[in-house]
């Protein structure tokens, strides 16, 4: 071979090389995920990249921490993420008013299975607040307005005799900070998140008003992951991929709990103590293993949403999930 066909292959194959890199680098995916502060899992994906199969493979993701669903949900509306917590209430305005369509593909929290923590509204022991009608003309503090969380509070104002929009003044204050505005009386109730709740408790001078059981009748899938439809339709391969990510961190956590409480506790700036006595336990969240959220522990929140109003119709919840992007 002469010394031109040899340049001439050097070339050649160099680009092959380059185009083979540059195909490879486009196939790997930029996911923006809204998450927040009660999803461990999120944290520990971040914390532990090393136990992930395909992080950095297919996928990278930009995590973006939001209050909760009621601010994470608009995002994603407004093009800002792909995929984020969700609660039945941002999700149907979502779908009905902004005319985005999202779909549930997996499990993130559920409230009250098997003994498992339940969100509770707190008042101050001392507060003589001893029922939901005692809260008349009185302030209640939520994580965000626009979320399930605020409507779940109307809805037990009505159930308790209220007119929300009149006997009640409902406020959004950051999360860490509720438990300390109950104690100063700059408002009266809050609904407190996990870690939040065990810390707020732990001094003995809160007490529990009600718990979102109470207001949906029974446990509830009440935290979910959506994804906005184009996106999953264009990555269907991407977001299965994140997801069985997510599982291996979910279960990674729960077969080496110490290692999560202390990575839990250092990045939340908790006692190692607080983090300990409820995380992956009973005093927390159930976060299943395999991922499966059911239509039928959802609905019951859509339903009373619709029943009062706070969403302009009611929807069958099953129509917007599809758990195939599950590992089968």
């Amino acid at each position: 071979m002469n010394s031109r066909r040899l340049v001439a292959l050097i070339a050649f194959v160099s680009a092959a090389i380059l185009v083979s890199g540059s195909a490879a680098a486009q196939e790997k995916v930029k996911i923006r995920i809204g998450t927040h502060i009660s999803i461990s899992a999120h944290l520990f994906m971040q914390k532990k990249p090393e136990v992930l199969k395909n992080l950095g493979k297919t996928y990278d993701v930009e995590w973006v921490r939001f209050a909760g669903s009621g601010d994470a949900t608009p995002a994603l509306v407004a093009g800002k993420l792909d995929g984020c917590l969700a609660t039945p209430f941002p999700m149907a305005n979502a779908i009905f008013q902004s005319r985005v369509p999202v779909t549930i593909v997996h499990q993130l929290l559920s409230f009250g299975f098997d003994g498992h923590y339940d969100d509770a509204a707190v008042v101050r022991a001392d507060s003589g607040i001893n029922k939901f009608a005692d809260m008349k003309g009185k302030i209640f503090g939520v994580n965000a307005i626009g979320g399930t969380v605020e409507q779940g509070v109307r809805i037990m104002a009505r159930k308790s005799g209220l007119n929300p929009d009149r006997d009640l003044t409902i406020v959004e204050g950051r999360p860490p900070f509720l438990p300390a505005m109950v104690r100063d009386n700059k408002i009266q109730a809050a609904t407190l998140f996990q870690p939040f709740y065990e810390e707020a408790m732990a001094k003995g001078d809160m007490k529990v008003l009600f718990r979102v059981s109470d207001i949906y009748g029974g446990p509830t899938d009440y935290v979910f992951m959506v994804f906005d439809d184009k996106f999953l339709k264009a990555n269907a391969r991407v977001v299965r991929d994140y997801i069985e990510d997510y599982l291996r961190a979910v279960n990674w956590s729960h077969d080496n709990r110490a290692e999560a409480v202390r990575i839990y506790a250092e990045q939340w700036k908790l006692p190692v103590k607080v983090a300990d006595s409820y995380l992956l336990t009973k005093k927390d969240y159930l976060v299943r293993r395999d991922g499966r959220v059911a239509a039928k522990d959802i609905q019951p929140i859509v339903d009373a949403l619709a029943s009062n109003g706070f969403i302009g119709q009611k929807f069958d919840i099953a129509k917007y999930l599809d758990l195939s992007y599950l590992p089968k």
